[in-house]
């Protein structure tokens, strides 16, 4: 008995199947090829003349967006074997940033066991899914997990990915010294086992750069994103090249070097233009408008200002839309509109309040305590700095921390407030003074 609802039956061997899945998707066999395989690969896979590796088996299933299980049907194929293509698929996942299938393929890996070494490589993977869902607590369990069986001399390059991992997740809780801890422990081990691995050399060097610069260990963190910038400039690797260019931009700016800031943030600017990457790219231009303004070009920090500000309200972005105001309420008032000043801080501290950005509010907070201050509203102003410096002490960006205390000092001093001045400076330089 027939019925147009009837199952059929699935092709009985590897080549008919991949046939019948390439027919499905409507594929010739140059396309399913792609430029990884052949024609003729493909052709005589389908004839059942050779047999696909599992690199080969993988990127045949993603393309024709079937799952392993339907390609090798009732053929036997090793528990070790199986591991291994889920795991091949999970990492190109991991790659796409392609979270769900990651723990999809893990999930289909860890029934067929495996030696501990290869559900260590899964644990690290699910590690990585962790971390970008922000689930610090199992990140940190899957990390101790495989590293407790993983051996530097066989495994440099996955202890190094998992370490990496650890400080990523302690930067993310803003425990600073942990995390830079964790990246020195990673890029300690890259040299001395000479993992060859230049795109998580230089990952790990922007990171602990960024570490570095938070803790306010400014000369460390230049030579940091220098190499950085070296290795990644070497292995073309471009949004690692712009990531360096903004980490060095944002520790001179800290030095207080702001013509070679603006230098670097326009060569960073220039790539991510280049590879189309709107957030950074809007990350840069507000950071060029602090650092004309701080330059003392107030005509080209409002000019980069507002062009951040309509790009990011194009886009939706209502972080930069704000950070945009800050920017504005700044330059406000060093053209004496006071009023106008505290209006666009005070709307960038409401929006900023509401997206829990503490490091970017608080430079909301710093534009209006200084708009308070300049219409003698000293209260408003104490408040306001006040609020500004816990947010960055809370989470440890000492660096802002140190740039907020100094302004707050010479209002205090212009106030002839000399002890809370003098308390403020005790801050600026890295003092646990009161505050």
């Amino acid at each position: 008995m027939t019925s147009s609802t009837a199952i059929q039956a699935v092709p009985a061997t590897l080549g008919e199947r991949i046939r019948v899945a390439r027919h499905e998707r409507g594929l010739s066999q140059s396309a399913l090829a792609g430029e990884e395989l052949t024609k003729g690969f493909i052709s005589q896979v389908e004839s059942g003349l050779v047999r696909p590796s599992l690199r080969s088996l993988q990127i045949l299933a993603t393309r024709l967006g079937k799952p392993l299980d339907y390609f090798l049907g009732d053929e036997t194929l090793a528990s070790t074997k199986r591991v291994t293509f889920h795991r091949l698929a999970a990492q190109a996942a991991a790659e796409r940033g392609e979270w769900a299938v990651v723990r999809a393929e893990v999930a289909s890996a860890l029934p067929h066991g495996g030696e501990p070494r290869e559900r260590a490589k899964l644990m690290s993977l699910l590690a990585s899914a962790d971390l970008a869902a922000g689930d610090y607590e199992q990140t940190f369990a899957r990390v101790n997990e495989a590293l407790a069986v993983l051996e530097p001399a066989t495994d440099a390059a996955d202890i190094a990915q998992l370490l990496y991992r650890r400080g990523t997740a302690y930067a993310h809780l803003g425990q600073l010294v942990a995390a830079a801890e964790a990246f020195e422990a990673a890029r300690q081990t890259v040299d001395q086992y000479e993992v060859i691995d230049n795109r998580l050399r230089a990952r790990l060097l922007v990171s602990l750069g960024t570490a570095y610069r938070r803790l306010n260990r400014t000369t460390k963190a230049l030579a940091t994103y220098e190499a950085a910038l070296s290795l990644a400039s070497r292995s073309s690797e471009t949004e690692l090249a712009a990531r360096s260019y903004m980490g060095l931009a944002a520790s001179l700016f800290d030095s207080g070097e702001f013509d070679s800031a603006i230098a670097n943030y326009q060569r960073a600017l220039e790539l991510w233009e280049r590879l189309s990457d709107a957030s950074f790219e809007l990350s840069v231009l507000h950071s060029l408008a602090g650092a004309y303004f701080e330059q003392g070009s107030v005509d080209r920090a409002r000019l980069m200002a507002d062009r951040c500000l309509v790009r990011a309200e194009l886009l939706g972005d209502a972080k930069e839309v704000a950070v945009a105001q800050t920017e504005l309420a700044r330059v406000a008032l060093a053209e004496g509109a006071t009023e106008e000043s505290l209006r666009l801080a005070g709307l960038a501290d409401a929006a900023l309040a509401g997206l829990q950005d503490d490091r970017q509010r608080a430079s909301a907070l710093r534009a209006m305590a200084a708009a308070h201050d300049a219409r003698g509203e000293y209260p408003a102003s104490d408040a306001a700095y006040r609020k500004a410096i816990d947010l960055v002490t809370h989470i440890d960006h000492l660096a802002d921390r140190s740039a907020i205390a100094a302004e707050y000092a010479q209002k205090l001093r212009a106030r002839g407030d000399m002890d809370a001045a003098f308390d403020m400076l005790d801050l600026a330089r890295g003092s646990s003074a009161k505050h």
